[in-house]
């Protein structure tokens, strides 16, 4: 029996999740001529991906997450040259105000960045009164201006990678469920799904808010959460001009404008922990007016806002800073793309790039069982 008569495939990597990192990675692999299936149980971009702001900027509060989100600021801001598909990039900037045992460090990295000939400069107290004062208020030691960062839309992103990876060879297998995994001792060689197996030399978990419980299912030891998220939707009370994205540590928040609604995206964390990442809830009228009450010591114009909905979705969240990308152990076999705390879709070229790099070498070595994630590395390194 031929393996399409029996329901199963071939492929050199099998990809599970085809979310905004799912996606990135998938077209990777496809870009490289490597054989790759994407497989996922719902319509491709519809889980977390689907309530995400899409917004890239570069600065982080650690050197090595400075340089991934650079290089996802490079690729989205020359998308098309990279897939034949053309998003707009919704170049409204980016503001950053650390807190003061932050400054010295946000003044440096700045300056690193723009180095990196990324438009980025440090501004001083009163520089951001003069530029933003119409919508600040509150303490601020300073604050990062990235002029050319902003936002892209996370569906177009999405569906762009999947197409590009599409036309490049890559296979798209949605409304499949991925049962369980293939293996052989104690290597993976494939998943079962619903209509067959697929078998492959590498399976990329990259289902983001879902891979704790797979990962458990699976028997499989981690440390990873769901934790939830939500951004409420702000309306002024008279239209703003150049508001930007923006990222505040003193009073926990983050956001961006969204100018088809004349609004503005407003978040804060929940703090929340979740059990199911199937159960999306409508937002949370509690944790919104603890938005708006956080928001108003620094959004000037909150007092007289009013609500125009929320987003709420659950996402995986991982200890530290640094997402899971790359082996849970020894087994280059499995890999993980997930665990970036909110923070993927800026994060999702590199990410692709890490995973492609980690497979080809994988491929490229004597024995495959033993090719360390050089993420990890990194991390031990520090």
């Amino acid at each position: 029996m031929s393996e399409a008569a029996s329901g199963t495939s071939t492929a050199d990597v099998v990809v599970v999740g085809a979310g905004i990192i799912g996606a990135a990675v998938f077209h990777e692999l496809a870009d490289r001529g490597l054989r790759v299936t994407a497989v996922d149980t719902r319509r491709a971009g519809s889980g977390t991906t689907a309530w995400c702001g899409g917004v890239v900027r570069c600065y982080h509060d650690t050197p090595s997450l400075t340089d991934r989100a650079m290089a996802g600021w490079r690729y989205f801001h020359d998308f098309v040259r990279h897939t034949g598909v053309d998003v707009p990039f919704h170049t409204c900037g980016f503001l950053y105000v650390p807190r003061a045992d932050r400054v010295e460090y946000a003044r440096a990295e700045t300056s690193r960045i723009a180095a990196a000939e990324v438009p980025a400069e440090w501004l001083p107290p009163a520089e951001v009164t003069r530029r933003f004062g119409h919508l600040l208020r509150g303490e601020c030691h300073g604050a990062v201006w990235e002029p050319r960062s902003g936002y892209l839309d996370a569906d177009r992103v999405t569906r762009g990678y999947l197409r590009a990876g599409q036309r490049k060879g890559g296979r798209l297998m949605e409304g499949v469920e991925v049962r369980g995994l293939l293996r052989s001792g104690e290597r993976v060689t494939g998943v079962r799904t619903g209509p067959g197996a697929v078998h492959a030399g590498t399976v990329v978990l990259a289902t983001g808010a879902w891979t704790p419980a797979l990962l458990s299912s699976w028997g499989i030891p981690h440390d990873m959460w769901i934790q939830a998220i939500q951004v409420d939707l702000r309306f002024p009370s008279t239209p703003l001009t150049g508001h930007p994205a923006y990222m505040d540590d003193l009073y926990d928040l983050n956001g961006r404008p969204d100018p088809d609604s004349a609004g503005v995206y407003v978040g804060h964390p929940t703090g929340l922990r979740l059990q199911d990442a199937d159960r999306h809830e409508p937002a949370d009228p509690a944790h919104s007016q603890s938005i708006r009450k956080a928001a108003g010591q620094r959004l000037r114009w909150m007092d007289d806002s009013h609500a125009g909905g929320g987003l709420r979705a659950p996402e995986c969240h991982a200890p530290g800073t640094a997402a899971r990308v790359g082996p849970l152990s020894h087994d280059s076999s499995l890999l993980l793309a997930t665990g970036f705390n909110g923070g993927g879709f800026k994060m999702a070229p590199w990410a692709a790039a890490e995973v492609a790099d980690l497979v080809t070498e994988a491929a490229a070595a004597p024995s495959t069982s033993s090719v360390p994630s050089r993420d990890t590395e990194r991390r031990s390194a520090r």
